[in-house]
């Protein structure tokens, strides 16, 4: 909120409102209930969307799929990669080379020791043994180096996924099937559960109102004994051009049965 808006939020700040037993002393102001939190949903990747799964209005969980852009190529990597991290040729014929290299050196040993073969033949079959050793270590290195590449292409797979990273309600739908994106929003989420009171306190009162004070917030459309909650934040800073401070409360709405973006009062008892 504005400079502007704060400074009429606060002309419009009452106080001692009757809310019953509760708010029979203390100070009330004027606030506004709104979403716990929104999120512009994307993607990281430019893209054409392939399809859209939720509407306006739907309820989606924390890792529900809600989008998908075009990812045939991406998904045709994915399968290649896992076809070469799976190959097991490569160091099956290099295990072979080196169990017979193992023999050949084992023979010639014996032979050398009976003083039939030379040391040259020896000094290539020790050669011989090092070498298909090395190569069955580069044939692991290239499955590790395989296996690497294909994780890789499931990650770049995922990103052209949109999951949702909350429990909330979907607020906007902007993007259609077809069309394409690239930094562009293609759904409006909002948590709904708990929702956020949000306040704007007179300077006056900076330093009487503190996380944990108790609260009677009343909304235009809800219960008429309102909801007792407690602060849950308070700006460390007064704003000059308002002369205000914020404060935060939160509402539980499991139910979701209080709307958000009304108009509310909070009384603070103890103020």
């Amino acid at each position: 909120m504005n400079s502007i808006t704060r400074a009429l939020s606060a002309i419009l700040l009452t106080a001692c409102l009757p809310l019953g037993a509760y708010a029979q002393q203390g100070v009330t102001l004027d606030c506004r209930i709104e979403p716990f939190t929104q999120v512009e949903m994307s993607t990281a990747v430019e893209g054409v969307i392939a399809e859209v799964l939720v509407e306006k209005n739907d309820v989606v969980a924390a890792g529900d799929v809600l989008a998908r852009l075009e990812s045939g190529l991406e998904a045709a990597t994915v399968d290649l990669r896992r076809v070469q991290a799976e190959v097991e040729s490569d160091i099956s014929s290099q295990q072979l080379a080196l169990e017979f290299a193992e023999r050949a050196l084992k023979r010639v040993e014996d032979l050398y020791g009976q003083k039939v073969a030379s040391f040259a033949e020896l000094d290539k079959a020790k050669t011989e043994h090092a070498l298909a050793l090395q190569r069955l270590e580069q044939a692991k290195d290239r499955k590790r180096q395989a296996q690497l590449e294909h994780k890789r292409a499931q990650e770049n797979l995922k990103r052209y996924t949109i999951v949702s990273p909350i429990d909330a309600v979907v607020t906007e739908r902007y993007k259609e099937p077809g069309e394409h994106i690239d930094n562009e929003p293609i759904l409006q989420l909002s948590q709904l559960n708990p929702l956020l009171v949000e306040v704007y306190a007179p300077a006056n009162l900076f330093g009487k109102i503190h996380p944990g004070s108790r609260a009677l917030v009343q909304p235009d459309i809800g219960p008429a004994q309102g909801y007792r909650v407690a602060v849950a934040r308070v700006d460390r800073m007064i704003d000059g051009p308002s002369n205000t401070f914020g404060v935060r409360l939160e509402i539980a709405n499991a139910e979701q049965s209080v709307p958000s973006g009304q108009r509310c009062s909070v009384t603070f008892p103890e103020v």
